[in-house]
């Protein structure tokens, strides 16, 4: 591939040469796309409003090197992190590489349609959809995924099919003696009045410094319906950097839950894109970072219609000296009436060297809207600290007990069992370690 590069090259731009061959002619046609694109976008930096609040040292200043030459370690014990309900619908990659022995898709019904993407290259909702509905402009980051993203996951629900299993799509990322990039990818097509509940998990299996960049593209048509929930707890040294967006159509129905638990700094921007009138959708996120961790996100829901309902609650726990941003957009365009659209950003602050940067929008062009936001940032009540220790309780417990319930409130609508326990779980791990004699209330 020719060297087009006009941006200040980057280590992006870098690896850029280490890009895999496309096993296909569609494939490299896209290579060659985002090749051409990646060498004339230049790599963000604080000077620029959206990125200022997010320091992009820890991807800059490492040497990260190809796969191949990262000297990566087997996976053990993957079977660990299956869940029982998608027992015969699940994908596994590891580095972005599909691991065909340790998935299993039999059990999803009539209708669905779930594999790695380098076994439908040939399909035709692939070739229709594939790479066509990323719509981040001037970003190196979905521009690098699609250079160098060797395989992906592919679901398609043809009209009037239900899932009679979610599907998980499990991402893990391997121990290794270098720095690496892994480059996921998801296409997910539900056509009219289909139903689909998709859970996807991101793990590092050791402490290691990687940079995960997944992409993930979403068509929801007519009446169709989708339950997304993404999780994100990769290694304490990752940097995760994702673009998941969905583009939804008349009736139809798309919820997405995103939580946050590892990554030294995670960048994740959501996107939905209203396609018709009568839509309903949810963007809400759970975050839960301690140490130095960062955690930004940077959604937007861009109401192009009129009749459409949307809801946003994104909660963030910080503890120690971690860093929270929060940037929420709401679009209504112009003639895009009867809009009611709810976005709220709380934030609990559990240290004194915390720190929480939130900036929720709204862009309204239509008069005829019920649209708020608010945004919070605070600490434990004391008095609702001193009501639970006059019930006996001590002030530590007291003091968790009440994390615990602050967090618990953007989970409770995942439906998967075992998912929703999980979740829990990691809830109460997190509070009962980050209230041990560290809360300053």
């Amino acid at each position: 591939m020719a060297n087009l590069t006009k941006a200040e090259p980057s280590i992006l731009h870098n690896l850029a040469k280490h890009a895999p061959e496309g096993n296909s002619v569609s494939w490299s046609e896209i290579r060659g796309k985002n090749l051409k694109a990646l060498n004339q976008t230049a790599f963000p930096h604080k000077k620029i409003e959206e990125w200022r609040f997010t320091d992009l040292k820890p991807v800059e200043r490492t040497a990260f090197v190809p796969l191949n030459e990262a000297g990566t370690l087997p996976a053990a014990d993957i079977e660990k992190y299956f869940i029982p309900e998608s027992d015969r619908s699940r994908l596994v990659f590891i580095n972005g590489s599909f691991q065909e022995n340790y998935s299993s898709i039999g059990g999803l019904g009539k209708g669905v349609t779930v594999g790695n993407l380098n076994g439908f290259t040939n399909n035709s909702t692939v070739a229709e959809y594939f790479d066509k509905l990323v719509n981040y402009e001037d970003d190196v980051f979905t521009q690098f995924n699609g250079l160098m993203f060797e395989d992906g996951a592919f679901i398609h629900l043809e009209k009037g099919a239900k899932a009679e299993a979610p599907i998980q799509i499990l991402n893990l990322y391997t121990d290794s003696a270098k720095p690496f990039v892994a480059t996921p990818r998801m296409l997910v097509v539900a056509e009219e009045k289909s139903d689909v509940t998709i859970i996807e998990d991101h793990i590092g299996l050791s402490q290691n410094t990687y940079l995960t960049v997944p992409v993930c593209e979403v068509k929801v048509k007519k009446g169709a319906h989708i339950h997304h929930v993404r999780i994100q707890r990769d290694s304490i040294n990752a940097l995760h950097i994702s673009r998941p967006i969905a583009y939804v159509e008349k009736n139809s129905e798309y919820h997405s839950y995103t939580i946050t638990l590892g990554a030294k700094l995670s960048r994740n921007e959501p996107r939905v894109v209203q396609e018709d009138e009568e839509v309903d959708f949810t963007l809400d996120g759970l975050v839960l970072i301690d140490g130095e961790q960062i955690a930004d996100t940077h959604s937007v829901m861009d109401h192009r219609f009129s009749h459409a309902n949307s809801h946003q609650l994104h909660k963030v726990v910080v503890n120690g000296s971690a860093h929270s941003i929060f940037n929420g957009k709401i679009f209504v365009r112009r003639d895009a009436q009867k809009i009611d659209s709810f976005q709220e950003n709380r934030n609990l602050l559990l240290s004194i060297d915390g720190l929480v940067n939130t900036k929720p929008q709204l862009e309204i062009f239509a008069d005829d809207v019920l649209c708020s936001h608010g945004a919070t940032i605070g600490q434990l009540d004391p008095e609702e600290v001193f009501y639970l220790q006059s019930r006996g309780m001590t002030e530590e417990k007291a003091k968790e007990v009440l994390t615990y319930a602050f967090a618990l409130e953007t989970i409770e609508n995942v439906k998967v069992d075992s998912v929703h326990k999980l979740l829990i779980e990691e809830v109460y791990r997190y509070t009962k370690a980050n209230t041990e004699s560290k809360v300053t209330a």
